[in-house]
C-alpha cells in the first residue's frame, strides 16, 4: 500500500496542540509565521483557520503573505485571560481545522485542557509563544 501523502490533498487535521516559540514580536517574525498560515488556509477549505490575535490584522496584510482570507476567521482579543477561554472554545467547537492563538504562559493543567478541547473538536491548535 502506498502511504505517500501529497501536499495538494485536503486531509483531516490531526488533533492536538503544537507550540511554536518565537524570539520576539518583531515584524520579521511575520515572515516566519505567515507562510504556515497561508498554507493552512489553502489546504483545508471545508473548515476555518481561526486566529485569535492580540492585535488587529488587516485583510491586505494577510493577503500580502498569500493567506486566503475566505477561510480565515480572525478574532481580536487583547486580554490574555479571555484569549485562553476563547482559544478553548474555538478548539472544542469543531468548526476549525486549526486554531492559532497566543494565550501566554500556560500551566500544565491549562495546556491539558486545550489539548482535550482540540481532541473534542477534531482540531489542531497552534500556540504562538514569545520568549
Amino acid at each position: 500500500m502506498n502511504r505517500v501523502r501529497h501536499l495538494d490533498q485536503t486531509v483531516a487535521p490531526s488533533s492536538g496542540i503544537t507550540e511554536l516559540v518565537i524570539a520576539n514580536t518583531s515584524p520579521e517574525q511575520a515572515a516566519l509565521i505567515m507562510p504556515m498560515i497561508a498554507f493552512l488556509t489553502q489546504s483545508c477549505v471545508n473548515r476555518w483557520v481561526t486566529w485569535i490575535a492580540p492585535q488587529h490584522l488587516s485583510r491586505e496584510f494577510l493577503e500580502s503573505f498569500g493567506v486566503d482570507t475566505r477561510y480565515v476567521r480572525l478574532i481580536h482579543c487583547s486580554d490574555e485571560a479571555s484569549r485562553l477561554w476563547i482559544t478553548w472554545e474555538a478548539l472544542a467547537a469543531g468548526n476549525s481545522h486549526t486554531v492559532i492563538s497566543s494565550p501566554g504562559k500556560l500551566t500544565d493543567k491549562e495546556l491539558k485542557q486545550l489539548e482535550n478541547a482540540a481532541y473534542q473538536g477534531n482540531c489542531q491548535g497552534l500556540l504562538l509563544r514569545v520568549r
